[in-house]
């Protein structure tokens, strides 16, 4: 990482987003990975209900990520992300105040569209905003950033939950997001254009598109065996306390963030070289990775995670590499969201189908399993691969 990389960085367009990112990713890190064991072990709610809570998460994304894409190109995105702070705030109170199963579950839905509005306008004002820059080393630090808040967080939820409660601590949370709500007026205001529906078809409706949304679709599985089984694989295979937990998270968050940083470096240092290699790479050390980690020993699972954690930080970064190449700037918020939609599918049907199974089979089962999922994608990826180049 040298000078003349940085010096193309720009504070409102480059770093502030990735820093908001790494606010909204500490703030988030309780609920997605800590939430289950306050559901399982204070609320009593069964291994189905966590898995369709879960899954509520991932409907909201189906439901409105390509809306929120198609506003994002129509309007500043910025307007979108302090409405989705706002909502953040109030849905971060609902989880630390009701109880029953029902309104928990509205209360979801809502935190599940605020995070959607947030994730997919930040990434529009990031791929909007951007200059003539290293685009690997900026989405590399993008992800970075944001690792490191789902790291600290990892870190303080440990803590936190150690010495207060879980309802206590979400009630922060939702003055965290007010306080995040101060970037507002710095964000870059990028003017939005009338599009019309048939320019997204004509943009997703080609080869490398689809193919790209479904590797990705089959990678995101795991992520919905992670949202259901992992914490709980902590708690009650490895027999973490919480603060081990958060160590043990903050461990492999740390990992990510390293890896999409360098690779992010590693690819501008190569001359943007082909993602191809860096894909089948991180698709390997993600899949080996979620296998191996199961094994009930301290050392060998957490050693594993952080070969899992190099593949998601690879991964992270082709995708944004992938979509910064395939769709035309302008378009690029409603066309990301459809890029976003099919990572939802996946982890809606993941969290569906392994919520379940970790509770009746135990919580190792869906990580091993879905990492054998990321494994079994690299054949076909291959063989697209080869087929595409054949016909070019």
């Amino acid at each position: 990482m040298n000078g003349s990389q940085i010096q193309h960085l720009y504070f409102r367009e480059d770093v502030l987003p990735a820093f908001l990112s790494c606010g909204y990713a500490f703030l988030v890190a309780l609920t997605n990975f800590f939430l289950p064991l306050f559901l399982k072990d204070h609320l009593r709610f069964s291994g189905a209900d966590i898995g369709m809570l879960y899954g509520t998460l991932s409907i909201t994304g189906i439901v409105f990520t390509f809306p929120i894409g198609f506003f994002n190109d129509r309007l500043t995105p910025r307007v979108l992300i302090l409405c989705a702070l706002v909502l953040t705030a109030v849905s971060c109170w609902g989880q630390g105040t009701v109880t029953r199963f029902l309104p928990f579950f509205g209360v979801i839905l809502l935190f599940g569209l605020a995070t959607n509005i947030f994730r997919i306008s930040l990434d529009a004002l990031l791929f909007k905003s951007g200059r003539e820059v290293k685009q690997g080393f900026r989405y590399g630090l993008f992800n970075c950033m944001r690792m490191v808040g789902f790291t600290l967080g990892a870190l303080c939820a440990g803590f936190f939950l150690s010495s207060l409660d879980f309802p206590l601590t979400l009630k922060g949370l939702a003055f965290l997001a007010l306080i995040l709500v101060l970037v507002y007026p710095f964000l870059p205001s990028i003017p939005g254009r009338r599009w019309e529906l048939f320019d997204y078809r004509h943009d997703f409706l080609k080869r490398r598109v689809i193919v790209f949304s479904l590797w990705l679709f089959f990678f995101s599985l795991h992520w919905g065996a992670e949202a259901t089984s992992f914490g709980l694989f902590l708690r009650h295979n490895l027999n973490l306390s919480l603060i081990g937990i958060g160590c043990y998270m903050a461990g492999e968050f740390f990992t990510v963030a390293v890896s999409a940083l360098f690779f992010g470096w590693f690819y501008d240092r190569n001359g943007g070289v082909h993602a191809q290699p860096l894909l089948y790479g991180g698709l390997i050390a993600s899949g080996i990775g979620n296998i191996l980690m199961v094994y009930p020993d301290l050392i060998f699972s957490f050693s594993w995670r952080v070969i899992h954690g190099i593949g998601d930080g690879i991964i992270a970064l082709v995708m944004y590499l992938g979509i910064n190449r395939l769709f035309h700037l302008e378009r690029i918020g409603g066309n990301a969201s459809l890029i976003s939609m099919s990572t939802m599918i996946g982890i809606f049907v993941g969290s569906l189908i392994f919520g379940p199974l970790g509770e009746k089979a135990g919580y190792g089962y869906p990580l091993a399993i879905s990492g054998i999922i990321t494994l079994l994608i690299l054949p076909p990826l291959v063989w697209s691969e080869r087929l595409g180049a054949k016909e070019s």
